[in-house]
């Protein structure tokens, strides 16, 4: 189990507790610095074959760069031979500067920015680069020197086998946002980040950049009463809340799912949402069979004869008998020409008027999101709801209701973090924006939105009915009493580790 600490700093918050921990505690600049670059030394050695391998340095010109000079210093000083020190411009701070003096009486091996002019140094074997050019301080396109170095690092790794090993953040990827602003930015093997993980790691597009995030406590303290800005999806925190959901003495007990889901062309959705909320604990599971949907949905209750079917009339409420819904997985028939103007446009009133008058909590998905009462100006959900768009639902509900910000896929990959944030205090709702680095906001009263990103999770995922597989395990919390929060982060954790 993973114990790095949850919470996440921005940059901010990384530069603030800095400024605490050397000014008001008095922990001196070279003490945290040079425990810094223990914690990536570390690493380095864990990477390399052996002391005889290639290491390359590369140094920028602030305390990211001063970490840099730090790591070669320690390693030469270790026996590895093959490491030097490459700095990527004239210029640095003081910090960066002291640490140069540092290496050079050590003997260690430095060139500077002019070895880029010549390509590639090396011999060809394999070689390990520390990427110790920008830091968390840092802020948009890399540009000079730091800009040569990484076209030059780019053109090495094209010409032999490289680890790389990033210290605090990949040059190139914004540490608050993950957006990445360089072609040229290098994947890392390893992200070694100090004192708590930063947002930018573990948010799409900068989370496939990172490879593995080390968390390495070099004794920064945040100033007392800093409310982190997001937090990662904690395994602890989900083991204790399913932990305490208890035994039941019978199936009423562990709650009861409506599924208002499937359509002629997309039966499975149902079946998968059903089967989902069953294996994540559920009691009863019904899907609904309104709008003459008996004789599409009962083949499905034949493969699983534990489900079973409400024939409600239409006057009536959806499965009343349930204590929780799930609306939207495969209802193709909410879609453009999937029937007759009159009948398409009853559908989807009916789909309107269920979450502006029924209480029961829910969770929506798919086709359904996008008739939501909230898009439409009226009255906020009548009940709690966790709605669960990947990127392009997520951009075309945004447009509904900001139709001049030009809310795109394209923008929401950009910043997952601004736009789960953005449907929460829109919706109200408990957002569960999917993809790679799932992210969960929920509005708070005050303080914008509350958020957490799910480092877990793979490429697997992305495949027809996965998503109606976590609609219904989280429906299945829901039921058994987990609150929206706890429900959707629960489930998208154990729906990613599954």
């Amino acid at each position: 189990m993973d114990l790095a600490p949850p919470q996440l700093w921005t940059a901010a918050d990384a530069s603030g507790a800095d400024r605490y921990t050397m000014d008001v505690l008095g922990a001196p600049s070279p003490v945290l610095m040079e425990r810094a670059a223990l914690c990536v030394s570390a690493e380095v050695e864990a990477l390399a074959a052996s002391s005889a391998v290639r290491v390359e340095v590369l140094c920028g010109p602030g305390n990211n760069g001063g970490d840099g000079l730090a790591v070669a210093r320690q390693l030469w000083a270790r026996g590895y031979t093959g490491v030097r020190a490459v700095l990527a411009t004239a210029r640095r701070n003081d910090a960066a500067e002291a640490q140069l003096a540092l290496a050079r009486a050590y003997g260690v091996p430095i060139v500077d920015a002019r070895a880029f002019e010549s390509g590639p140094l090396g011999s060809g074997s394999p070689m390990i680069l520390v990427d110790a050019l920008l830091g968390t301080g840092s802020r948009g396109a890399p540009r000079g020197g730091v800009a040569e170095a990484l076209a030059w690092a780019t053109s090495v790794r094209a010409a032999q086998p490289v680890q790389v090993v990033a210290v605090d953040v990949p040059t190139g990827v914004d540490v608050d946002s993950g957006a990445v602003s360089s072609d040229a930015a290098l994947a890392a093997a390893c992200t070694v980040t100090f004192q708590r993980s930063k947002p930018g790691l573990h948010l799409t597009p900068g989370r496939a950049l990172a490879g593995r995030v080390v968390v390495a406590d070099i004794g920064l303290r945040a100033r007392p009463g800093l409310r982190a800005a997001g937090e990662l999806v904690d395994p602890r925190a989900v083991a204790s809340w399913l932990g305490g959901l208890g035994s039941a003495a019978h199936k009423g007990q562990r709650g009861h799912v409506g599924v208002l889901a499937g359509a002629a062309a997309t039966p499975g959705a149902a079946l998968l949402v059903s089967v989902a909320a069953l294996r994540m604990g559920a009691g009863l599971v019904t899907l609904s069979a309104r709008g003459g949907k008996g004789p599409l949905l009962a083949p499905l209750v034949a493969a699983r004869p534990e489900l079973m079917l409400a024939f409600e009339g239409p006057e009536e409420a959806p499965t009343p008998g349930a204590g929780v819904l799930v609306v939207g997985p495969g209802r193709t028939d909410l879609l453009t020409g999937a029937g007759e103007g009159a009948e398409l446009a009853q559908r989807r009133a009916e789909l309107t008027e269920l979450d502006r008058s029924d209480p029961r909590p829910m969770v929506w998905d798919a086709s359904g999101l996008e008739f939501m009462a909230w898009l439409f100006g009226e009255a906020r959900s009548a009940g709690p709801r966790v709605i669960t768009p990947h990127p392009g639902e997520a951009a075309r509900c945004l447009a509904m209701v900001e139709p001049d910000a030009g809310w795109t896929s394209a923008r929401v990959q950009a910043d997952r973090r601004a736009a789960a944030r953005a449907l929460a205090e829109r919706s109200g709702a408990t957002v569960v924006l999917k993809g790679a680095g799932t992210v969960i906001a929920e509005a708070e009263a005050g303080t914008g939105a509350r958020w957490a990103v799910c480092p877990r999770g793979s490429e697997r995922l992305a495949t027809a009915g996965s998503g109606d597989v976590l609609a219904g395990a989280i429906a299945a919390l829901l039921a058994r009493g987990l609150s929206p929060w706890q429900a959707a982060a629960a489930g998208v954790h154990v729906h990613a580790v599954a």
